[in-house]
Order: structure tokens, then sequence, then C-alpha cells
């Protein structure tokens, strides 16, 4: 099963350089088109670094982009009752329709409308947890990417905190 990522994701994990922590932890992803148009294309006409560098690892790494049908966007305003970003329709509808086990976001709102619809759902600092987890990261290099995420204004200073007392209590353990 595919885990669907979206924009924050691969933004906040390019601006730590560690998008690799996708394939070192063999997660298969895919992303939507609409998530591929905003963080790269849109970035890219922008001048933005970061997109370009998540062009290079989705093209590298042969990360799936898939189109996301208008019709299977309209299922998940029906079904929500709403109309969410584009990008986070797309995510959702992807979701569903590859019944994917997981979706990888950084957004709150769309974090809590995934779980909602019976997705796990993880963010950057999980990925993060999951590598010092599986002994891909050790705990200074884990405390410095997460250390790297507040210093990036994509994490408070509290929550960052927060998982790393959980990382010492599991290296401890």
């Amino acid at each position: 099963m595919n885990s669907i990522i979206d924009t924050s994701t691969l933004i906040s994990l390019a601006r730590i350089g560690y998008l690799e922590i996708i394939p070192r932890l063999k997660i298969d992803v895919v992303l939507p088109d609409d998530v591929y148009e905003e963080a790269v294309i849109k970035g890219e006409e922008r001048g933005i670094a970061d997109a370009t560098v998540i062009k290079n690892f989705i093209t590298n790494h042969k990360i799936k982009v898939i189109h996301t049908e208008r019709s299977q966007i309209k299922v998940v305003r029906q079904k929500l009752k709403k109309i969410l970003a584009k990008g986070d329709e797309s995510v959702l509808s992807l979701a569903i329709k590859a019944k994917a086990k997981e979706v990888i976001t950084n957004d709150d709102g769309l974090g809590k409308i995934a779980m909602a619809l019976g997705f796990a759902v993880n963010g950057t600092p999980d990925l993060l947890m999951k590598g010092l987890r599986e002994r891909v990261l050790d705990f200074r290099e884990f405390e410095a990417l997460v250390r790297g995420l507040v210093i990036e204004n994509r994490l408070s200073s509290v929550i960052a905190e927060l998982y790393l007392l959980e990382g010492k209590k599991y290296v401890e353990d």
C-alpha cells in the first residue's frame, strides 16, 4: 500500500536537507499532480530553491506523480460536505482511490480530516522518530534534524521538545 505525501512535508524535509529519509525508511510514497505542481512547478516559477531539490528527489527516486481526476475530488467534497484547498483535496482523493495506509502531512487540518477518514497520519517529526526507532538515525542526528525544523519555522519549539523527550526515552530503553 502507498503513502500519500503532501506539499508541507516535502518542503519541510527539503528545508532540513533530509528527503532521503523516505527511501531509507522504505516508504512507498506517491503524490498527486496538484502537490507536484504546488511544490515544484509553482516553486520554481517563484525561484524557490526547495522546488528544484524536491523535483530532483522525485526524479532520482522515481516517485510516482499521479493525476487526480476531478470526479475523484467531487467524491471527497460530497463525503466531507465541504471544499478544501486544491492540494488537500487531491491528497485525500488519491488516498481514497489508492486505498493508502497513510497520509503524510504537517498540515493539522488535513491530518484531522485524513484521520477521520480512517488513514494513519504522520508528519515530518514522526518520520524522523521512525528513523530513530529503526536506527536509520542516531539520537544526535535526530536532534539536529528536529531542531532544524524549528530553525526553518516548520515546527514549534514546544512540539520539538516533546519529540526530543520521546526520542530520549526510546534511546534510553
